[in-house]
């Protein structure tokens, strides 16, 4: 029979393992908690920047491919719509596009994508995903900006060109391009820009815009605009006739130099022509 032996060996007794204290548990996850809050901002913005470097891509594929239809057909490029989607071809709508206001579901993106295919740019741009901002797609499953996405009407883009290329009237030919040539147009004035989900009125209507009519603020800053009047410190991107494309901050774009300092319903205070007014049929490039 075995007897229990002492826990002695050389006159010393054996150690249990010391368990942490329940101060030094709470300073450990502390440390945890600040390392965290230090290293989720960073992450987020870098998360931002590549979904940003995205975004420019598909607006800098888009003024490309408005561009390379301009050479195809003698110097005009696509018509940018005004209201009139229903009616006639556009640069991202065929005819007749499906109106899509209170819908989210997938036949409803089905069909306007293939609309698109039928658009004046759908021989020219591969993918429909292109015309759409990356954070547009993350975003819109949930919240404000699902229910956002559900009042438009066009659904498969993020971006709406510039009226003055349709000198902001629509036009009463069946196959409507720009009303003036490529090379009559202000070579540095903005085609196309990233535009904002949360427009009171005439979001996403057509896909056609007045440079005053707000601008998207998804990038740069996670605080959301209540409104298209709201300054929430935020970014959209944009594409000039060039070929470029870039950011801008809401601040700047508001400015006389660009749309001007008033946001729509209110008239536009503009120092025109400039790159974000340019009709080449108005003095100062804005509304005949």
């Amino acid at each position: 029979m075995k007897t229990l032996s002492k826990k002695v060996m050389h006159g010393t007794s054996t150690q249990l393992p010391r368990a942490f204290t329940l101060i030094e548990l709470l300073v450990v996850i502390a440390i945890i908690a600040i390392l965290a809050g230090m290293l989720l901002p960073a992450l987020s913005k870098a998360k931002d920047r590549a979904l940003l470097a995205n975004d420019l891509n598909n607006i800098r594929q888009v003024v490309l491919a408005a561009t390379v239809f301009a050479g195809d057909n003698n110097d005009y490029i696509p018509y940018a719509s005004w209201g009139d989607c229903a009616e006639r071809d556009s640069w991202c709508t065929a005819k007749g596009m499906p109106n899509g206001e209170g819908k989210s579901d997938n036949t409803i993106w089905t069909n306007q994508v293939a609309f698109f295919k039928r658009s004046q740019l759908g021989n020219y741009i591969s993918n429909e995903r292109v015309l759409t901002c990356p954070r547009d797609f993350a975003e819109r499953s949930s919240g404000k900006a699902a229910a956002d996405y559900k009042r438009r009407n066009i659904k498969i883009t993020s971006y709406l060109w510039n009226g003055s290329t349709v000198a902001f009237t629509t036009s009463d030919k069946p196959d409507a391009m720009s009303r003036f040539k490529l090379t009559d147009m202000r070579p540095t004035g903005m085609l196309v820009w990233e535009a904002p989900s949360e427009q009171d009125a005439y979001l996403f209507n057509d896909v056609g815009s007045s440079p005053f009519e707000g601008i998207s603020q998804r990038h740069a800053n996670s605080r959301k605009a209540k409104n298209q009047t709201e300054n929430a410190n935020g970014i959209a991107t944009f594409g000039d006739l060039s070929g470029r494309a870039f950011a801008m901050k809401f601040s700047k774009w508001f400015t006389r130099q660009y749309a001007g300092t008033t946001v729509w319903p209110a008239a536009p205070a503009f120092d025109g022509p400039n790159d974000a007014w340019y009709c080449p049929s108005t003095k100062n490039g804005g509304w005949p």
